[in-house]
Formats: C-alpha cells, sequence, structure tokens
C-alpha cells in the first residue's frame, strides 16, 4: 500500500501549517546532504507533499479523496443485480458520502478554532504591544520632560553663580578702592606732619640765628641794630608769606587728590547702590 502525503512527512492528519512547514525543513535538512536516487526521490516526494498540503484548497481535495480511497468497498455488484442489491449500492455510497463530509466538517471546524484562538492570540498581542508602546511613550515623555527640568534647574544654578560671582568681584574691587584711598590718605597726612615738623624746625633754626644775631648786634653801633632789625623783619617776612604759600598749596594739593578720589568713587560705584562711606570724608 503507498504511504499517503502525511506518511511522506510523518506527521498527523491533524497537523497546521507550522508542523507542515517544520516537518519538511526537518526532511530537507536530512535528505539534502545525500546524493543517491533514493535520496533524491525522498525529497521530491516530500516536496510534492508539502507544496500540497500547505495550500488549503489542495489539501481538502487530498483529504477527500484520501477518506473515499479508504471507504471503497472490496467487492462490486455486476451490472445485472437484483433490487436489493441496488439498493445496498445507494446505501453504501450514502453513507460513503456521510463519511466523506464528517471529517471535512471536522476539519474545518477545527480550522475555524484555530483561526479563531489565533486572531484572538494576534489581538491580545496587538493589545499588549500597543500597551507596551504607550507606556514607553509615557516614559520618554516624563524623561524628556525630567531633563527638560533638570537643563533649566541647572541653568538657573550657573546664572545664580554668575550673579554671586559678580558680586563677589565687586565687593572685593570696593573693598581695595576704599583700602587704597585710605592708605593714600595715610600718606598724604604723613607727608603733611613731616612737612610741618620740617618748617617748624627750620623756623626754630632761623629764630635761633636771629637770636644769637641780635645778641651780637646788641654790642654793635645802633645803625646795625637797626639795619639788622630790618633785615630780620624782612627775612621773617618773607618766611611767613612762603609758609603760607606753602600751605596754600598743600591745601590745594590735598583738596585736588580728594576730587580725584570723589570722581574715582563715582565712576567705579555709579552703576547703583548706597554707598555707607564718603572718601572724601573717611580716612
Amino acid at each position: 500500500m503507498a504511504k499517503t502525503l502525511y506518511q511522506l512527512l510523518n506527521i498527523a492528519e491533524s497537523a497546521n501549517d507550522q508542523q507542515i512547514h517544520r516537518a519538511f525543513k526537518d526532511i530537507e535538512r536530512t535528505w539534502a546532504k545525500r546524493e543517491d536516487d533514493s535520496a533524491i526521490d525522498t525529497l521530491n516526494r516530500a516536496r510534492e507533499a508539502f507544496v500540497i498540503l500547505s495550500d488549503t484548497d489542495r489539501r481538502i481535495s487530498y483529504d477527500r479523496k484520501l477518506a473515499a480511497s479508504r471507504l471503497q468497498p472490496t467487492e462490486i455488484s455486476p451490472p445485472n443485480a437484483t433490487e436489493p442489491g441496488r439498493i445496498g449500492l445507494w446505501s453504501q455510497r450514502v453513507a460513503i458520502a456521510l463519511l466523506l463530509l464528517f471529517p471535512i466538517g471536522s476539519w474545518i471546524y477545527h480550522n475555524n478554532q484555530q483561526s479563531r484562538q489565533q486572531a484572538e492570540l494576534q489581538q491580545i498581542q496587538n493589545a499588549k504591544l500597543i500597551a507596551a508602546t504607550d507606556a514607553l511613550k509615557s516614559q520618554q515623555e516624563q524623561l524628556l520632560l525630567h531633563n527638560q527640568q533638570m537643563n533649566v534647574q541647572r541653568q538657573d544654578e550657573l546664572e545664580a553663580r554668575r550673579m554671586e560671582n559678580e558680586l563677589r568681584l565687586r565687593q572685593q574691587q570696593l573693598d581695595d578702592a576704599k583700602i587704597l584711598s585710605q592708605q593714600q590718605l595715610q600718606n598724604q597726612a604723613r607727608s603733611l606732619d613731616l612737612m610741618e615738623k620740617h618748617l617748624n624746625t627750620d623756623t626754630r633754626d632761623r629764630e635761633q640765628s636771629i637770636a644769637e644775631r641780635q645778641a651780637e648786634l646788641q654790642y654793635r653801633k645802633p645803625a646795625m641794630a637797626t639795619a639788622l632789625q630790618e633785615q630780620q623783619d624782612q627775612h621773617l617776612s618773607l618766611q611767613r608769606q612762603r609758609s603760607l604759600q606753602q600751605h596754600d598749596e598743600n591745601i590745594a594739593s590735598i583738596n585736588s587728590l580728594r576730587a580725584a578720589r570723589l570722581k574715582a568713587y563715582d565712576r567705579d560705584h555709579g552703576s547703583g547702590g548706597i554707598s555707607t562711606s564718603n572718601p572724601a570724608v573717611d580716612p
């Protein structure tokens, strides 16, 4: 008895498309390595079986033929058979038709059930895929929003640091300008003290010299004493004029220096703010 297409592929008659495809691939991997005639014949018959069974319409037609071949009677009545024999023949044909329709209907029902299950499974997988896609999209949106918030916060921190550094630098400049002004005023005060001491020393020396000359002139003639007195008066007058002139020059120098410091202070701190100190008054 010849093998059926299912037997050629070593599968059951209720096998689905995936099982048919897998069985043919197994046979192809097994027999493709051999080059003898039997291997080529086996591979060709397996390929023909796969072509028929993988096509739904051709498989249904083959299943009908296979069921009909299995239900054929072993003995056929002669043409001159009696009427009861004819009735029995028609009964056998009806039974064969019913037997043919039963596996076909069963196969169709099984195929519909399998298609329905695959459709439901596909819908479930699609729903899961859509849910996973929505979740991934939501996570991406949350991550993007978080990154934007982090960028804004980082920019705010950088701006705050920049402003803090600018304020610190400006305060340092103010402190340096104040210290410099104080040092310059102290140096000017020392210079004035030294000049005053030097003037006082010169005055005492000159007064002492004049006193000595006066003592010396007491023993000289009155004319010389008078001339010396006039010379002394002129010298004292000239000395007073020089002292006053030097004092006026010192005062003018101090005022000029203070005015320059006020302009420098106004230029450095003219951007705003109220100063708690005045470089023209504070030491």
